[in-house]
């Protein structure tokens, strides 16, 4: 009888530790999913810019070949800046829609 007893007021106690331990399994969980989500994040902005960088880099590049090749010292060089700054702001748009359709289940693009 004394069992009995005591396994009807440990009951309650026990349901609310399970309980508790459902809460904090669960809040685990989301942290572990914050964080998934701010390295996603943060690995999508440092791709942004390094293709940016790189945009940069071979429209300069380019122009200050041809001026080279043609000797118009730094005017072809600065129009290619000027592409390879379209180029890297296409690209950079084009990855964060990507990446934005990703988040948030949109597949229209």
């Amino acid at each position: 009888m004394t069992d009995n007893d005591d396994l009807k007021t440990a009951s309650p106690e026990l349901e609310k530790l399970s309980q508790n331990r459902e809460a904090d399994k669960a809040h685990e969980q989301a942290q572990i999913d914050a964080s998934q989500l701010a390295m996603t994040a943060l690995g999508g902005g440092f791709r942004i810019a390094i293709e940016m960088l790189v945009a940069l880099g071979v429209g300069m590049g380019a122009g200050f070949g041809l001026d080279i090749l043609l000797g118009t010292t730094p005017w072809i060089m600065v129009v290619g800046i000027f592409v390879g700054f379209a180029a890297g702001m296409r690209n950079a748009i084009r990855s964060a829609e990507k990446m934005n359709a990703r988040q948030f289940g949109n597949t229209e693009k």
